[in-house]
């Protein structure tokens, strides 16, 4: 398997993994250990792309359940995931067949020359480790905390790097936000979360899972616009699921109706 990602370092020992434009994982490096943040979908060799940047022992985190975050988990014996994505619908997401069919709509993916063939199963049969808002990991030297930011997930995480002032916010803020899919919150409890990173983009970069890895404060603070107009023009859920996008453009917002406000069980 290719394991020839484009490797970027955005900080001191902070590294962005491009994998072939289908997502962006991120490697931290402390004194002691490594941490993986996202492991892409599966169809590369994401660990030897991280072998050639350090051989320290490697812990592998996801931002949320999506299978192109953690679909190439089974090259791990573990990824840490936040405890509401540690659920039947997440663990599909593992399966072969889920990832060859996310990849068989990647077009930029099989631009690179890739096809559902490159998806194969790893070594591992991989354990979902569950963490809770709060969570630290201790690299040596270097402590990355999870912040829980419920929204285009449930257990959607934010992990906050002090020490080189960086958040990787995954996919909960992001240009086309997609908050139609099974397992989402409401925008209701997704607006805190979004205002939230917000306010830490004042004294922290912000890199996100997909595309032009960095999110610009003035960004940010549109989507969030853009999620307060729909939550305030629309007073309430519709009993029908109605997928709309708002604005009418190509990075807007993607939800259903019937859970704007409120909490889904």
């Amino acid at each position: 398997m290719r394991n020839d990602l484009e490797i970027n370092e955005i900080g001191d020992g902070v590294y962005r993994l491009n994998e072939f434009d289908s997502s962006n994982c991120y490697l931290v490096v402390g004194g002691m250990g490594a941490l993986l943040i996202d492991c892409g979908l599966g169809f590369c060799d994401i660990e030897g792309a991280v072998r050639t940047i350090t051989d320290l022992p490697l812990t592998v985190c996801a931002t949320h359940g999506h299978v192109d975050h953690i679909g190439g988990a089974s090259f791990f014996p573990e990824v840490y995931v936040h405890k509401d994505d540690c659920r039947a619908l997440n663990k599909i997401q593992l399966s072969r067949i889920m990832r060859r069919l996310f990849l068989a709509g990647n077009g930029a993916v099989k631009a690179h020359g890739f096809s559902a063939r490159d998806v194969k199963n790893g070594r591992y049969k991989p354990k979902l480790v569950p963490i809770d808002d709060g969570h630290a990991f201790d690299l040596g030297g270097r402590k990355i905390t999870v912040h829980h930011t419920p929204g285009h997930s449930r257990g959607s995480i934010a992990l906050i790097d002090e020490k080189s002032k960086i958040i990787f916010s995954g996919d909960n803020v992001c240009d086309a936000l997609w908050m139609q899919l099974p397992g989402r919150a409401s925008l209701d409890e997704w607006l805190p979360s979004a205002q939230w990173l917000y306010e830490k983009s004042g004294e922290y970069r912000i890199f996100w899972g997909h595309r032009t890895p960095e999110l610009k404060r003035e960004y940010i603070k549109t989507v969030i616009d853009w999620g307060k107009e729909i939550i305030n023009n629309q007073k309430k859920n519709t009993l029908l699921p109605l997928t709309k996008q708002y604005p009418a453009q190509s990075d807007g917002i993607i939800y259903k109706t019937n859970t704007v406000h409120g909490k889904e069980r």
